[in-house]
């Protein structure tokens, strides 16, 4: 919007300049310095989610999420497999493995279903807010501010703001399930661990 203002500011200077005096060509505008991504802004780029030292959750530069997955049989060692749960884009949207979109994260914070619903969680700056609880990751990539789940849970990679933000996002819908939007009026509790 400054920039707009000082173009109509520049624009009536010269039209009441007057005279006949020559008309200096306009100087080249100056290169718009980049401004920080506004605050309610996802970023996506490689995100690791361990509970301790284990490694349960990851999310990869596309934006694509995955969990490890166990599967056992009696007389037979577990086997482990990553598998992928959906997607989240840089605007904020929310899609599953098979692309239908499930919401989107609106500027404010606040994330809405596809019909209009609005989860029980909210980011605020670089927070996420869930009931009376302010959930942080500190520079260290632990999360901050939520129940006690005796593991800590890490982010690796959560060195933005943008990519703090959106794993506080991701966090937020595993802790209230597939459908955020479709829980009952109760508030879920936050967590430490997925």
């Amino acid at each position: 919007m400054k920039n707009g203002s000082a173009l109509v500011v520049a624009i009536l200077l010269a039209a009441c300049g007057g005279g006949n005096k020559p008309v200096a060509p306009a100087p080249e505008p100056a290169a718009a310095p980049v401004a920080a991504a506004p605050a309610g802004t996802l970023e996506l780029g490689e995100l690791k989610f361990y509970a301790g030292d284990e490694l349960g959750m990851q999310m990869h530069a596309n934006g694509h999420f995955e969990v490890k997955t166990s599967h056992a049989e009696p007389g037979k060692p577990a086997e482990t497999a990553w598998q992928d749960v959906g997607s989240i884009g840089a605007d904020g949207t929310i899609s599953s493995h098979d692309g239908a979109t499930h919401g989107q994260v609106k500027p404010d914070g606040s994330f809405v279903g596809p019909e209009g619903q609005v989860a029980p969680f909210k980011l605020d700056g670089d927070a996420l807010v869930v009931a009376d609880k302010k959930i942080t990751i500190d520079d260290k990539g632990i999360l901050q501010g939520g129940n006690d789940m005796g593991k800590p849970m890490r982010i690796e990679g959560a060195t933005t703001p943008g990519l703090k933000r959106t794993a506080l996002v991701i966090l937020a819908l595993l802790m209230t399930g597939p459908e955020p939007s479709q829980q009952s009026g109760g508030q879920p509790a936050p967590a430490t661990a997925p």
